[in-house]
């Protein structure tokens, strides 16, 4: 069937953790939504979302075990080449690990917004067996990266626009350079 060839492969079947990859992901706004810039038809300026994301992109490379590459931000989407390093977070104590989801998923904020450091209890709750190995996988998975990014952004925007609902247009697209296709 002609339809079911031509169908985009799960990111599930192509972007595993557990190895190092390369991952050019694009994420949308829906309703041609404005992410950065000025909407000539309204007059709004969005250009200061483009420091969030910048600072959103420099907290999440300072806890997940992925470089973020290169990243260009354009007036409804943007572009990100992420690198996995799941041999940099198999290599972290199970207390860096668990520090580093806590500030990621903080319990508690201080006046500014930032996480406060996290009790020796919520790290317990990180430090079990099962829960220690899922989250040290999803700290070297690029669908986490982008789920963190997406949200974050999102919440913000629907705040600065004064609206609720969604602001991405689906999950992010991720093609992995050594999928491409040759040139002809």
């Amino acid at each position: 069937d002609k339809e079911r060839a031509m169908a985009r492969q799960a990111r599930g079947e192509y972007l595993d953790p557990n190895e190092i990859q390369v991952v050019h992901a694009v994420q949308r706004c829906v309703r041609q939504a404005f992410l950065c810039g000025l909407d000539k038809n309204t007059g709004n300026d969005y250009e200061h979302r483009r420091q969030w994301i910048r600072d959103r992109f420099e907290f999440l490379a300072s806890v997940f075990g992925i470089d973020c590459l290169t990243y260009t931000v354009l007036s409804n989407h943007l572009h990100i080449v992420l690198r996995s390093r799941p041999a940099v977070v198999k290599a972290w104590s199970d207390e860096e690990v668990a520090r580093r989801w806590c500030r990621l998923f903080p319990k508690k904020r201080d006046d500014a917004g930032q996480p406060i450091e996290p009790t020796q209890a919520e790290l317990n709750m990180v430090l079990v067996p099962e829960k220690l190995a899922q989250v040290r996988l999803r700290l070297s998975d690029i669908s986490w990266w982008m789920r963190c990014t997406a949200e974050n952004i999102a919440r913000r925007a629907n705040k600065d626009d004064k609206t609720t609902g969604r602001f991405w247009q689906g999950r992010f697209q991720g093609q992995r350079p050594d999928s491409l296709p040759s040139p002809a």
